[in-house]
């Protein structure tokens, strides 16, 4: 492949005190058959000696653009990063993850083949546990292209995949950052890139690693919600457009009118916003009743 066929990949990874578990990644980087990337390292006010540890990571394979910003949030170090990449695709792989030694090679050798596709924005292929086993469902097809509302959510097909978009499309739907919240959900992004009908194409093949650790945000739980409701919210709302099911919409209603109810005057701008006005109406009651069954959860833990 010459310079000109060869698409160039930003792998984007946002950090926070991660400096014993980075390297980790910094190696699955330098066994990749292919070395077409720059690798930014969103450094989100790390307490730790992620930055001494960064500084190590001298090689000639490929670029390392390190960044250092206060704590913001994961979403606000994806935000920064995207903001400053030039290269064609984003791969967001988290700190404690790693790729496959095929990972970019494979990437790159699919993207070639829909890069002119307007209308396709990116790729979507599997994460992996250690032993190869896909995360979560798999696809219902060796390889096909769709909405990620079409597969991901009216499909039911769940868990998480290894998601890569081009650029553009990122620093055109940026996270909603919320003053005093640290978590916003990347699904936010996903279902709006989708809602604009932009379309991904579904390769059944791993890629991309991962384990879930005891400090990580998969495992946080329910406390999240209540320490980041906005945040919520707009999760919430994101589901209720007219590309996703009604018995779909009518779950995440639910949540967005109990979320609602996590932080004190946020009812009424929350009604105000909704996209579905009329769902909202119909199920306050019931919304209610699970923000008051989620508090008293909290209380119990």
């Amino acid at each position: 492949m010459n310079n000109v066929e060869c698409p160039q990949i930003a792998i984007l990874t946002p950090t926070y005190n991660r400096a014993y578990i980075l390297p980790e990644l910094y190696k699955s980087l330098l066994r990749q058959t292919s070395c077409s990337f720059t690798w930014y390292i969103v450094d989100d006010g790390s307490t730790d000696d992620t930055k001494d540890v960064c500084a190590q990571f001298n090689n000639s394979k490929f670029e390392i653009k390190y960044i250092k910003k206060e704590n913001g949030g994961k979403h606000t170090a994806l935000n920064e990063g995207v903001a400053q990449i030039q290269e064609e695709l984003t791969f967001i792989v988290d700190s404690d993850d790693y790729l496959t030694d095929d990972a970019v090679e494979t990437i790159i050798k699919d993207w070639v083949i829909y890069r002119d596709q307007k209308d396709i924005v990116g790729l979507s292929y599997y994460r992996i546990d250690k032993n190869g086993q896909v995360i979560g469902d798999k696809y219902p097809q060796e390889r096909f292209v769709d909405t990620y509302a079409n597969v991901r959510i009216n499909g039911n097909v769940s868990g998480d995949k290894a998601e890569l978009y081009r650029t553009e499309a990122l620093k055109s739907h940026p996270f909603p950052v919320f003053e005093g919240e640290k978590f916003c959900s990347e699904a936010i992004v996903w279902n709006a890139i989708s809602k604009d009908n932009y379309n991904l194409v579904f390769i059944s093949k791993g890629i991309y690693v991962c384990e879930y650790r005891a400090d990580g945000l998969t495992s946080a739980g329910r406390k999240k919600m209540f320490e980041n409701p906005l945040g919520y919210l707009e999760h919430a709302k994101s589901y209720l457009y007219s590309g996703i099911k009604q018995k779909i919409q009518w779950k995440y209603i639910l949540m967005y009118i109990a979320v609602s109810r996590l932080k004190k005057g946020v009812v009424k701008n929350a009604y105000r916003n909704c996209p579905r006005k009329i769902k909202f109406l119909l199920a306050y009651p019931f919304g209610v009743v699970l923000s008051i069954c989620w508090k008293r959860q909290l209380k119990a833990n």
